[in-house]
């Protein structure tokens, strides 16, 4: 039922359910043919989290004490809990990951959902926040039930990487928690609502947290809809965000605590007044953000600085940093205009 290469253990194929199904039909019979008792489980009873961690178990073990390799998704699977995976792992799917779960792969919460998350990765330890190398997430939908965050991923340098990744119905919770340092992230849809779900913003809803401090990320390619937060974190060190667009979300980027050299070029948000809500800048000497882009259906656009809020125009370019004596928001628009 599980396939991997012979030579080594470093991928194993997760077959799909109606391959599963078929191999259990077949087990049943020889048993009976055979007369043995048997209580083999119907694919409709497995527990695709046990199932799927079990194969994991089938990957190389690295040093760490981690199991690393890629597990390789041939059709979406339900989850009645969260599936954990090793800091070393990458899950894939087979074909490119789509707007909604039928026509991907990738796995979804059932109704009555245990967990926190429904895809997270572990660490190698509770300091280690930064070692998860070889983790990674491509060609996957991910499908939560309300309340549920979608998938909670840590990376570390380049062997890392977040790649078309789809994940929908986590309603008030967050769609995608990146941690870690110097990976890129692309291809990303993040939606609080599901497909036959209403098109508005969902209260308590954030598309993308940083989660801790977070260092050289680079993400490019990404939307958030149905959110009432787009983009939040507490501490980012070199952050790059590219082609940025936001769809029924209320405040498109929030920081809470920190900043140094985050950068956002060609943002186009939609649906909303606001950009940027910077709610703490707590070492204004070294606080830094560049945005520039445009707002997509409203004319003007709102930033908050510690709650001191400045007006562009439709179109905009900000550098906001800080000094001995605070935070400004500097529009470049004005400033070229003036030379």
């Amino acid at each position: 039922m599980l396939t991997r290469k012979p030579s080594d253990m470093n991928s194993i194929t997760i077959p799909s359910k109606a391959e599963v199904a078929v191999s259990i039909e077949r087990t049943v019979e020889n048993l009976d043919r055979l007369g043995i008792t048997h209580n083999v489980a119907p694919v409709q009873e497995i527990d695709w989290a046990n199932y799927i961690e079990d194969a994991q178990e089938m990957l190389n073990l690295s040093g760490s004490g981690h199991r690393s390799g890629t597990i390789y998704l041939s059709d979406s699977y339900p989850l009645k809990r969260t599936l954990n995976l090793d800091a070393h792992v990458t899950i894939e799917g087979k074909i490119r990951a789509k707007h909604h779960i039928g026509s991907s792969h990738g796995v979804y919460a059932e109704k009555y959902f245990s967990g926190l998350s429904v895809l997270k990765w572990r660490k190698i330890s509770e300091a280690a926040n930064y070692s998860n190398f070889g983790a990674g997430i491509h060609q996957v939908h991910v499908q939560s039930v309300p309340g549920v965050s979608g998938v909670s991923f840590r990376g570390a340098q380049q062997s890392a990487r977040v790649d078309n990744l789809v994940v929908r119905g986590f309603g008030p919770a967050t769609g995608l928690s990146l941690g870690g340092d110097t990976y890129t992230v692309r291809d990303l849809f993040v939606d609080a609502a599901k497909g036959g779900d209403p098109s508005a913003a969902v209260a308590g809803s954030t598309g993308i947290r940083f989660d801790q401090r977070v260092y050289s990320l680079a993400l490019n390619n990404i939307t958030t809809h149905n959110c009432e937060t787009g983009l939040e974190w507490a501490d980012a060190h070199q952050v790059r965000v590219t082609n940025m667009e936001t769809e029924l979300t209320s405040k498109p980027i929030v920081s809470t605590y920190n900043a140094i050299g985050v950068s956002f070029r060609n943002c186009s948000f939609r649906h909303t007044e606001e950009i940027i809500d910077i709610q703490r800048a707590r070492w204004p000497k070294d606080y830094s953000v560049e945005i520039s882009g445009m707002m997509s259906d409203h004319g003007v656009g709102r930033v908050r600085v510690e709650g001191k809020e400045t007006v562009t125009g439709k179109a905009f370019d900000l550098v906001i940093e800080g000094d001995g004596n605070g935070v400004a928001v500097r529009d470049m628009k004005k400033i070229r205009a003036a030379l």
